[in-house]
């Protein structure tokens, strides 16, 4: 007796089925790009219209050659630095130093692509780190002109992140770091 009162309490037809785990669908903006000016890049370049560039702030005293391009909707952050140079030792100390930046996350880093980009019709070039695996950041890169301005950034999110769950995010905003490069102007 005791068997069946058990066994009956046990099956039935509303039985539990564990749900796949889900990550919340994004709504990615459509894209416009609009040319802003920025004088602590000394440059001209587009951005696209849900992008905010603000000057770098960080211990409340705004620091010239320094900016930030917010991406507010995905909570991103580009670090930008533009550098002046005349001697080509500080120039070949920026490229290092960029260099060093980036394999600093080799540790934790699956695998580092570099990618030159140049626009055409300019005499400017960069180099851009795509930087594979969970890190801080998964984006750097550097343009110049090769005579006197050297641009580095750097794209961040402002919370800990997973790859896969950010990779249209990330996908998305690489296309508008691309465009920026494409349409960069020095002033």
């Amino acid at each position: 007796m005791v068997l069946v009162v058990f066994f009956s309490a046990c099956g039935g037809e509303d039985s539990y089925v564990p749900k796949p785990r889900i990550f919340p669908k994004i709504e990615l903006e459509a894209k416009y790009y609009t040319q802003v000016k920025s004088d602590d890049l000394h440059a001209r370049f587009e951005l696209p219209g849900y992008a905010v560039i603000k000057q770098d702030s960080q211990n409340a005293a705004p620091r010239q050659g320094w900016a930030n391009i917010i991406y507010k909707p995905y909570d991103a952050t580009l670090h930008l630095t533009h550098y002046s140079f005349q001697q080509w030792s500080l120039y070949d100390s920026l490229v290092q130093d960029t260099r060093k930046l980036v394999y600093k996350h080799l540790q934790r880093a699956e695998d580092i692509v570099e990618e030159p980009v140049s626009v055409y019709g300019s005499k400017q070039w960069g180099l851009v780190y795509r930087i594979k695996g969970n890190t801080a950041t998964n984006l750097n890169f550097f343009i110049t002109d090769s005579a006197r301005n050297f641009v580095r950034g750097a794209l961040y999110f402002n919370h800990a992140t997973n790859p896969d769950s950010i990779a249209p995010v990330y996908d998305y905003i690489e296309q508008d770091i691309f465009h920026m490069i494409k349409t960069f102007q020095w002033q």
